[in-house]
């Protein structure tokens, strides 16, 4: 289970400062990528799109946003007391998110590429077995296997041009640590390891040619699991709650959710 979890005292976090941080590096990001578009405009040297075709090469960054959650599931495997098991989601709030990618077109429409994002969340509480659980912040590694088509130039000019494809998301997992609140006074802290996940993500988005050999891109991705992020972690209930045997806990998390993006790739 790839989850970091903080005891939450009620009011660990700080709702508000949190929210201006992320909104601020969200703002921020919009900002560079407008400068850069402004910045980056200009006459084409040729028809738009006519350098780029079968044989290119590209390579881009971009950044975004997202609305994602987390499927979290827990399983008491012995120790006293039963626990049971439960499930709960959760939301993941977006901190910062980038990726590089690299495509090659292998015909004039259709291309084959590589991505490497990069992202950190901020998980909401959870309590899947009653005792709440509180995630600290958490970045995670994701590479991609990218399929892309691209369709004719439209619009007056001619620059803009629509895409879809589909993409492989491996993730290795994730170093989380946690924090459990039994009571008030009764917290445990946890290191949690979750292992390797896939995700399968269908993409929509536009390209918008800025030079001859570079372009805006606008586009979002639903991330839609294909298997889950597990580990195993130890809870030592305090004898004064009615604990006496340490619980063996088998945990799951499938993540997913609506991620949008913005960037600039170039043509070669």
């Amino acid at each position: 289970m790839n989850r970091s979890m903080k005891a939450r005292d009620h009011k660990t976090r700080a709702p508000k400062t949190r929210a201006l941080k992320s909104g601020a590096l969200r703002s921020l990001g919009l900002a560079l990528i407008a400068g850069s578009t402004a910045s980056c405009m200009t006459q084409l040297d040729s028809t738009a799109w006519s350098r780029i075709g079968k044989g290119t090469h590209t390579v881009g960054a971009s950044s975004g946003w997202a609305f994602y959650e987390a499927d979290v599931e827990l399983t008491d495997l012995d120790g006293s007391p039963d626990l049971g098991t439960g499930s709960q989601k959760t939301d993941l709030d977006p901190i910062f998110g980038a990726a590089l990618k690299y495509n090659y077109f292998i015909a004039d429409n259709y291309a084959l590429g590589f991505i490497y994002e990069a992202r950190t969340f901020d998980p909401d509480p959870v309590a899947p077995l009653d005792s709440p659980i509180d995630a600290d912040e958490y970045t995670s590694s994701h590479f991609l296997l990218s399929t892309r088509y691209w369709s004719d130039p439209v619009g007056a000019s001619n620059r803009w041009k629509w895409f879809t494809g589909l993409d492989l998301n491996y993730s290795p997992g994730v170093a989380l640590d946690a924090t459990v609140l039994y009571a008030p006074g009764f917290q445990e802290r946890l290191s949690l390891d979750g292992d390797e996940f896939f995700t399968l993500n269908p993409v929509i988005g536009t390209s918008y040619l800025l030079r001859d050999q570079l372009s805006m891109e606008l586009g979002f991705f639903y991330e839609f699991p294909i298997d889950s992020s597990d580990d195993t972690l130890t809870l030592n209930i305090p004898n004064g709650l009615g604990g006496t045997d340490a619980n063996t806990i088998d945990g799951s998390l499938e993540p997913q959710g609506l991620i949008f993006f913005a960037g600039l790739t170039y043509y070669f």
